[in-house]
């Protein structure tokens, strides 16, 4: 299901490709941030593993923050 938006509007909910491109990240690297825990994990859409997407918000908070590690490693 595509969704439409009005020309010029900014989605507040991001894809990876698009969470990547907002961080400057190529999409492999996003995911393994985000696998890391260097990077906001997404939201899971309707209950979904597969359905992810970023907040825009959260994101320009994290960015503005210095991209802080945001849990820890395993081990640490």
């Amino acid at each position: 299901m595509k969704t439409t938006m009005t020309p010029g509007a900014t989605p507040e909910l991001l894809d990876a490709d698009q969470s990547a491109t907002m961080t400057g990240r190529g999409k492999r690297t996003w995911w393994r941030h985000v696998a890391a825990g260097l990077a906001p994990q997404p939201v899971r859409m309707h209950g979904s593993a597969t359905m992810v997407r970023w907040r825009r918000s959260d994101l320009l908070a994290w960015i503005e923050a210095g991209c802080p590690r945001v849990r820890k490693a395993v081990g640490e």
